[in-house]
């Protein structure tokens, strides 16, 4: 589920979809200092290539934003503080109402097969992320009422409500990254997969399945002289210390890492390294509609039966924090405290709480992705601690594509799922993946929590009022234990070589700033 799926899947997760903690970083978020590079290649080591594909409306995991941030863009982008908006493949827009906005295209952007973009695509585009045939993870972040061209370049957005959340959502390139009607038509639902026709700064050269993916510089950019590299080769290197070698010996010229004891080492050895985005809360969603976590009580056992404090120290090596929902790093987002309801550690509590529900032999399942070894430790540790207060738990590791289809079809198969947050362009999509409405996904029936979530994206006078509001809506989540969350943690870190010569890492971790270098 990137701020502003899930993500996010979140992220994400995150997609996947992973807060403060860890107070040292190696360079500072701009890199080395210089002008940025122009010409040649650039070698990229990635840990696995985009699971949910390269469309952009189904890329909910983090490997898949990573790409599709390169071949597509939204009407609007974020600029490298990750909050402001600037124009993208709109040149400007107004508020025509609290329900209105008007975009107005700019002129001369094309698709990478060289058709101009219309005002047309951009109401396909938008309309196609809410169709329910899309199946997009995305669908209940929107209030679209009408979508629709007014002219060649301008296309008019009216909306059900007001909707805060609504511009930062357009700048995302996964979502509302704009497509082309013509192409997207004719290709399949595999094809679009592996395959792209986007506007971004660059294009899809080769695909190969488990082991490349080479792109090229879009010549047809709109925003020359951009980008600076001709050409970036992502190589697929599963394992992270083989990647940190390759980094060091200069064979690829950037990857990310997830390990504290890595970053650690190649701050030591003068590399660069982005700054600690601590975005990624580690999110258990529970199943409230059904089986053992129907009861609150059992609910509220597993909370205060485990240790955030061990957990911290072992899952995410100490640089984690006490988190929610909606991360701490988030700009909307905040740290946990201590005094969250249900936070506290408390053995002796939590058997008395499950001998009050009434449960018997509680037996729990959690899933979680097969493909992120660094979280299966704080499973472990979770299932020893709850052995301690009388709850069997196993785990059951998934793959993505398969954990996140359960989820969306409302279709589990486990008590719990297990998925890590990865920093949204609006902090509604946390929330919006677990708890919106009327969606398959969500587990709970609780029309105050879903007041909370609609008052805070149509009702804030601003964002110090939001942040209020997301702070709020964090610990009623946490009293009633909808979702636990053990902590927060970084995702992974950036890290590069020499041959970038001026890049920012962002908190989404999907290098959307990587065409500036």
């Amino acid at each position: 589920m990137g701020r502003g799926m899930l993500g996010a899947l979140a992220l994400t997760t995150a997609a996947t979809l992973a807060v403060a903690g860890c107070s040292g970083s190696g360079s500072s978020s701009s890199g080395s200092s210089g002008t940025a590079a122009r010409g040649g290649a650039l070698v990229v080591a990635d840990d696995s290539q985009p699971l949910s594909g390269l469309d952009p409306i189904m890329a909910q995991a983090f490997n898949a934003k990573r790409m599709v941030a390169q071949f597509y863009e939204g009407l609007l982008a974020l600029d490298t503080d990750t909050t402001t908006l600037k124009p993208a493949v709109a040149e400007s827009w107004k508020q025509v109402s609290p329900t209105e906005y008007e975009f107005t295209l700019r002129k001369g952007v094309t698709f990478h097969d060289g058709t101009p973009v219309k005002a047309t695509d951009v109401v396909f585009s938008l309309k196609r992320i809410v169709d329910p045939k899309t199946h997009s993870p995305y669908v209940s972040l929107y209030t679209f009422k009408d979508v629709k061209a007014v002219g060649e370049d301008k296309v008019t957005i009216t909306l059900k409500e007001p909707q805060a959340s609504l511009l930062h959502l357009l700048a995302q390139p996964w979502s509302a990254g704009i497509v082309s009607e013509q192409w997207t038509k004719s290709k399949s639902e595999n094809e679009r997969k592996t395959q792209e026709n986007g506007t971004g700064p660059y294009k899809l050269a080769a695909y190969q399945e488990g082991s490349l993916i080479k792109t090229v510089k879009f010549a047809g950019y709109w925003d020359k002289p951009k980008p600076g590299f001709d050409a970036i080769d992502y190589r697929l290197i599963p394992d992270e210390s083989t990647r940190v070698q390759a980094l060091q010996s200069g064979s690829v010229d950037m990857t990310q890492v997830k390990l504290p004891k890595n970053v650690e080492a190649l701050k030591r050895r003068g590399i660069n390294v982005g700054p600690t985005h601590n975005v990624g809360s580690y999110w258990l969603g529970m199943n409230a509609a059904q089986g053992p976590l129907a009861n609150e009580k059992v609910r509220k056992a597993i909370s205060v039966g485990i240790d955030r404090q061990q957990l911290i120290k072992i899952g995410s090596q100490g640089v984690g924090e006490l988190a929610g929902i909606v991360p701490p790093a988030d700009p909307l987002g905040a740290a946990a405290t201590a005094d969250f309801p249900n936070y506290t550690y408390n053995q002796a509590e939590a058997k008395k709480l499950l001998a009050e529900s009434g449960a018997k032999d509680v037996k729990l399942t959690v899933a979680l992705q097969s493909e992120i070894p660094e979280i299966l430790p704080t499973a472990q540790l979770m299932k020893q601690q709850l052995s301690e207060i009388g709850i069997e738990l196993e785990i059951k590791q998934l793959p993505f594509g398969q954990l996140v289809g359960n989820l969306l079809s409302g279709k589990w198969n486990a008590d719990m799922i297990q998925l890590t947050a990865a920093l949204n362009a609006d902090a509604s999509q946390y929330l919006a993946l677990w708890f919106a409405k009327g969606i398959p996904s969500t587990k709970i029936d609780d029309p105050k929590l879903w007041q909370m979530m609609s008052d805070a994206v149509t009702k804030a006078k601003d964002d110090a009022e939001r942040k209020r509001m997301y702070a709020e809506i964090n610990r009623y989540v946490a009293e009633r234990v909808y979702m636990v969350v053990p902590y927060a943690a970084p995702i992974a870190y950036d890290v590069w070589g020499p041959k970038l010569k001026k890049f920012e890492a962002d908190p989404s971790g999907t290098r959307i700033f990587l065409k500036n270098s």
